[in-house]
Formats: structure tokens, sequence, C-alpha cells
């Protein structure tokens, strides 16, 4: 649809904001015809559209901007069950969603999931713009190509082809990643970090997922396996640890997962909700602190093994609302400063975000985003 010219140009709209042609010449290193050239075509299209005036030295210069309605974007988050599946614009905005329960048999959820794009799509209507593509975030490994489930413990899927399935039903390109690739894709694109070139993201949630960009990109590693922050050994008396599904005993999922969190719980008698246990840790109950405790002291050890790889600039960490103001992150962020090397001026931020139902599909619709906007290479 756009050449390499064009998807420069959105490409810098999107990631630096607006920004006039004389900017945009000097930033992509191209004559000024050839950029007015691309932004003409680009207006033309109905994809950017001219903005205010902006009044400095010499004449007055245009600011360019992504139109809302340029295209539309579905993502589809089969993180947890309910499966969740919406539709977005440009800017990440929410158009549409539709919540519908997550079937194990392949034929049966890709049924269930092209009905619910189409209920969207519907929903929205002609404002939404041409829906471009389906990103889909889902647990376990995934193809090079982004196109097959290679193995997924959660769903129970080996080797399915989860894009061709999909787009066969559909009529769009499908692309698909791994949640936590997907999560952070979308934190690039649609979120405050975007214009962060280094930062890591680690969510909590039944499981504990991370994933890191690296000079502006998603860092995969050589088997694609990078960010199984889940499966890192925390306990060093390994004989004595709980199992873990993967198979080892004391991986980091053991003790600071909100499964883990909830088990433990179960054990000392006390109420498996994440909210009321933050309660009672709150009003001092000595069980309830403890589980805490432990849970993000072992979750701030591991991130400050993450900060010592990878020296990011910042650390999002998506969590279940309760957990961030209590007693469990106030510890992580105490054990992840205490175990992180100290450099003059130099600190890693630690950024706490609740994390919400859709966060997920919304950033499997920013992998569809990136392919519009940045072309093919974009991760």
């Amino acid at each position: 649809m756009f050449s390499a010219g064009h998807h420069r140009i959105l490409s810098a709209l999107t990631r630096l904001g607006p920004m006039s042609r004389t900017d945009l010449a000097r930033h992509l290193d191209l004559s000024k015809a050839s950029v007015s050239t691309f932004v003409r075509d680009l207006i033309g299209r109905g994809v950017l559209r001219e903005l205010e005036l902006v009044f400095g030295q010499g004449r007055p210069s245009v600011m360019l901007g992504l139109c809302s309605d340029a295209a539309s974007f579905v993502g589809i988050s089969l993180h947890a069950d309910p499966a969740t599946v919406v539709l977005a614009d440009p800017h990440g905005r929410v158009l549409a969603r539709r919540i519908l329960p997550r079937e194990a048999d392949p034929e049966r959820c890709f049924e269930a999931l092209a009905a619910a794009v189409a209920a969207v799509r519907q929903e929205a209507g002609v404002e939404a713009g041409e829906t471009a593509g389906i990103g889909v975030a889902q647990p376990g490994f995934v193809s090079r190509d982004r196109r097959i489930c290679l193995a997924s413990a959660a769903l129970g899927w080996v080797d399915v082809d989860v894009a061709g399935r999909l787009s066969a039903l559909t009529g769009l390109p499908v692309f698909i990643e791994n949640d936590a690739n997907a999560l952070i894709l979308g934190e690039q694109l649609f979120g405050p970090s975007g214009d962060c070139p280094d930062f890591s993201l680690v969510f909590v949630g039944d499981g504990i997922g991370s994933a890191h960009i690296i000079n502006g990109r998603l860092h995969r590693g050589h088997h694609g396996g990078a960010g199984e922050l889940s499966h890192s050994p925390i306990a060093f008396d390994s004989q004595n640890a709980l199992p873990c599904r993967c198979g080892n005993r004391g991986c980091l999922e053991t003790v600071s997962s909100l499964q883990a969190i909830r088990g433990a719980a179960r054990r000392a008698g006390l109420p498996a909700d994440i909210a009321t246990l933050a309660t009672l840790a709150a009003d001092g109950n000595p069980e309830a602190l403890a589980i805490l405790h432990r849970a993000g002291s072992a979750l701030g050890i591991a991130l400050a093994q993450l900060v010592q790889m990878f020296d990011p600039s910042q650390v999002v960490l998506m969590l279940d609302p309760a957990l961030k103001e209590s007693v469990f992150g106030i510890v992580l962020r105490q054990e992840m400063d205490n175990h992180v090397l100290r450099r003059s001026g130099v600190k890693t931020a630690l950024i706490l975000r609740g994390s919400e139902h859709e966060t997920f599909a919304t950033g499997a619709a920013s992998l569809a985003a990136q392919h519009y906007l940045f072309g093919s290479n974009c991760t």
C-alpha cells in the first residue's frame, strides 16, 4: 500500500508526534521536495492531515498529524479467559469491544473470534476507517514469521496456524505475537513510553511475563524466548521450593504470580481475593503481610537482575491495582533499589501501573498498526 518513503514519514510522525514538512525533511535527511510529495499523497489518501500553524522565525510552519479515521485495527487477546476483541484507531483509542469465552478447540475458537471481529467492525461503523489488519496476543511461543502458535500450555495448542485460519475466516491480514511482546509493542506505539529507545515491561498475572525494547526494537532472543522472567530461578533451596508448571522448582512464578499469592493465601486460611488480601495486609494481618512481603521481595530481586542485564531507561510494571500501593509494591521497589549496582547520577526508573482487562487486546491491535504504519520490517 505504501512505499518505503511513505512508511518513513508515518514512522516519524507516529513515534515523534506532529511535525512540519521542514522538520520531517531534516529528521529523515530527505529533500523538502520529496517530503512534500509523500505528504501530499498521504493527505490525499486521508492518512495525514494538516494541523495548527506554528509561528517562529520566518514563515509559519504547518504541523502534520495522523488522521484518527485513517484506518482501524483489530486486537485479539487470548492472554486469559475470557478472550477480548477490540477495534482501535491509529492512536490506540478503542472504538468497540467484545468479550467472549476462550475456546480450547482451535477451530471453534477461530470461528467465535471471526464473529466477534465482524461485530466490532459493524459496531464502529464507517467512521472508524477501513480495517487494515488483525493482531493476536497469545500466551506461549510463536513462529519467526509470527503466524503459527508453536506451543502454548495455557491454550493447549501445538503448531496451530492461527494467522492462516483467522485470515481465511475474516479476509484480513493477521499477525500473532507472544502476549508480553504484544504488550510492550502496544506500549511503544500507543503508550507514554514510546519515546524511550530502551525500556522493559513486566506484567504480573497468573504468570509473570517480560519484554524488552532495545535501540527502539523488540528484543526476541536467538530462539525467540527472550523475556521468560516467570521461570527464572529465585529460590536458593530448590529441593524445598514449590514445583513450577515448567517442571522445575523455585521459579519466580511460584512465589510472585497472582496464582502463587492466591495459593499461599488459601494455605494460610485467608481469602484468595487479591484486593481483600491487600486490605488485610494494610490492616496489619501478619500472615497477609508475610505473603505479600515475600512475593514482592522475590519480584524486586528479579527486577534488579533484569536491570543489571539490560540497563533499561525504565521498567514498566503492570500489576493488579490492589498491589500497587500495598506492601507488595513497596517491598519490590526497595529490593530492586537495594540490589542494583549504584552508579552516580544513573538510575533506572520503575513505573508501577495498574493492568486493565483490555490492555493485551490493545497491544495486539498495535501489531496490525505497526505493519500498516511502518511496513513489514517494523519489528
